[in-house]
């Protein structure tokens, strides 16, 4: 029995040899080409895409056009801006022009106001002394005589009378006595003389209101 197991065993070895033997002529397995054959072309591929590309005249172009594009743009933009301060500048300066004028217009009506109350107090000291009574106040007939004529006009006391209730906004019109009380004579002016005779008067009935109650 020991024996016919050996006989199998040896029978099977030679076998195996055999195929292996059989397999290595047919070119089947050749273990020092296995790897060798391998295709590299891809290799030669990432070799080439790998290798630093020259700059050549073309980078020069691309950087000379990228300058000019930029010195062109900024250029550009400079002007704008310089456009856009004069434009800025010449408004604040019309508008400095307007607020000046405006002022000195005012200061200039300031001026000519206190000139005419000025004068017209003068002249109220003046009558005050050629004996105007104290209680009455000539001070309107003087500012109302703009044109220095010693005579008031219908326009220039309805002038007076206008300017006088916007500076006093609680009088009324029917507060102030009418151009027909001033003007007795009918002569289409008040004379000083007609004015503080209509004053005295109308101090009289003050001071009747005041006395009654």
């Amino acid at each position: 029995m020991q024996l016919i197991r050996t006989l199998l065993l040896l029978a099977t070895t030679v076998s195996a040899s055999v195929v292996a033997s059989d397999y290595r002529d047919d070119g089947n397995y050749d273990q020092g080409n296995y790897y060798g054959s391998y295709d590299d072309s891809m290799g030669d591929y990432f070799d080439k895409s790998a290798a630093p590309q020259q700059g050549g005249p073309g980078l020069v172009k691309l950087a000379a056009g990228s300058a000019a594009g930029w010195f062109l743009g900024g250029k550009i933009h400079a002007k704008r801006t310089v456009t856009k301060l004069k434009k800025k500048h010449a408004q604040e300066r019309a508008a400095f022009v307007q607020l000046y004028r405006e002022q000195v217009g005012a200061l200039q009506e300031f001026n000519k106001e206190s000139a005419r109350i000025i004068q017209a107090m003068e002249s109220s000291i003046i009558a005050r002394q050629n004996g105007v009574p104290a209680e009455i106040d000539t001070v309107p007939f003087f500012m109302a005589d703009t044109d220095g004529s010693k005579k008031i006009s219908k326009h220039e006391f309805d002038k007076y009378v206008r300017e006088y209730l916007m500076n006093y906004p609680g009088l009324k019109p029917e507060d102030i006595p009418r151009w027909e009380n001033f003007d007795h004579d009918h002569s289409g002016q008040i004379t000083f003389d007609e004015y503080n005779q209509q004053m005295a008067k109308e101090i009289r009935k003050a001071q009747y209101r005041a006395a009654k109650g």
